[in-house]
């Protein structure tokens, strides 16, 4: 062992490779867009902001004489590295012998596997920033819930490689249905879910449940209003504008935190930032995401199940809508340091001794930072009670 500990890159490599192996949500994340971050060491810590632009929105007109010029609207969302995860070990004379597959079983292994339910943990919280929401009393319950839940899905314009990712509660659910785990309703697919309990395809998702999916619920406002887009010299909601204003306002509506804001004519819905009592006198409510898309003016506002309770119980969407970094931390000079990066992960394994407390350590580490780099593009499912 005392070789191996001379090349402590072999043992980060290993703890890289079983945190791959254990992470599921974050698998599903645009890692892509972290190459910066792990290509080298920089300074990063804990709390650094990153920003990532999205794209705009336009309207497509048809021309007769002259071109109506739009202007390039977009709006950015912020990426905190919010998370520095560790875990410790004090590592003895008998760890320091063993050969590379004990200690991988012994203090790797175990450690690398409790980083991945970390980070999967929090990067799953991220789905609920999601803007996109199917709800149903009789939640996939039925194909035609299904079917329901991908037209929901679709308006939110996902990619056609997408994923639903469900709860044990849902995915219970789905292993009993006959229609899902059949022969003659999905061919051999059916005989591998209910022999194996995998999930795979159905109407053009993969599926894959996970211990990890956050848990919560929401109660939903009840505002009834139109859009107000203001005269020619004064414009509201426009693109990158982080208010919706509004008037026609019924008396005595709400509006809760997370609120999901249906607009007429509009695809996808608005996420309320703060609360309101009472909108009587209301005329504008503050988003959580600044506008995206182009908003009618006089359209119709609702609230998505209006009144309604609702738990969160999957959420459909694909590669491009969750983002996670892992910047590469840095290596100290005075331990014994390895730092193993691969597919936009990456770890770090620190090994010294600590004259305080007369004892060795061993610590594996990483940075983390998720966010929903593109909201409209996950589409939330939950059960109405």
């Amino acid at each position: 062992m005392a070789n191996l500990w001379e090349h402590p890159q072999i043992i980060a490599a290993e703890a890289l490779r079983h945190l791959e192996d254990a992470l599921v949500v974050t698998k599903m994340c645009a890692v892509d867009k972290t190459s910066e971050f792990t290509t080298r060491s920089n300074g990063w810590k804990k709390g650094d902001v990153v920003s990532f632009r999205t794209h705009g929105d336009y309207i497509a007109k048809d021309f007769s004489t002259t071109i109506d010029i739009q202007e390039i609207r977009t709006s950015s969302r912020p990426m905190e590295i919010e998370k520095h995860i560790d875990v410790s070990v004090e590592v003895t004379a008998r760890e320091e012998v063993l050969d590379l597959d004990s200690f991988s079983d012994q203090v790797i292994q175990p450690a690398a596997y409790r980083l991945a339910e970390s980070v999967d943990l929090y990067v799953g919280s991220k789905i609920l920033q999601g803007a996109g929401l199917y709800t149903s009393s009789s939640l996939f319950q039925s194909a035609a819930d299904i079917a329901l839940a991908r037209k929901a899905a679709t308006i939110q314009q996902l990619a056609t490689q997408r994923w639903c990712l469900v709860d044990l509660d849902l995915e219970a659910t789905l292993l009993g249905q006959t229609w899902f785990n059949q022969s003659q309703t999905r061919g051999s697919d059916g005989e591998t879910t209910l022999r194996t309990g995998q999930m795979g395809r159905v109407m053009g998702m993969e599926w894959y449940s996970a211990l990890t999916f956050p848990v919560a619920s929401h109660t939903a406002g009840d505002l009834t209003a139109s859009t107000n887009n203001g005269t020619n010299s004064i414009q509201y909601n426009q693109i990158g504008m982080s208010t919706l204003t509004m008037d026609n306002v019924t008396a005595s509506g709400s509006v809760e935190i997370g609120d999901r804001i249906l607009i007429a004519g509009v695809r996808r819905p608005l996420i309320a930032k703060t609360a309101i009592v009472d909108t009587t006198s209301s005329t504008e409510v503050e988003l959580v995401d600044p506008i995206t898309e182009i908003i009618p003016d006089n359209a119709a506002i609702t609230t998505k199940a209006a009144g309604a309770t609702y738990d969160y119980h999957g959420a459909i969407f694909d590669d491009r809508s969750l983002a996670v970094a892992f910047p590469m931390l840095d290596m100290p000079q005075d331990k014994v340091t390895g730092v193993a990066s691969n597919n936009g992960v990456s770890v770090r394994v620190v090994k010294g001794y600590d004259m305080s407390t007369k004892t060795t350590t061993l610590s594996l580490d990483l940075l983390c930072g998720a966010f929903a780099f593109d909201p409209r593009r996950i589409t939330l499912v939950a059960d109405t009670q």
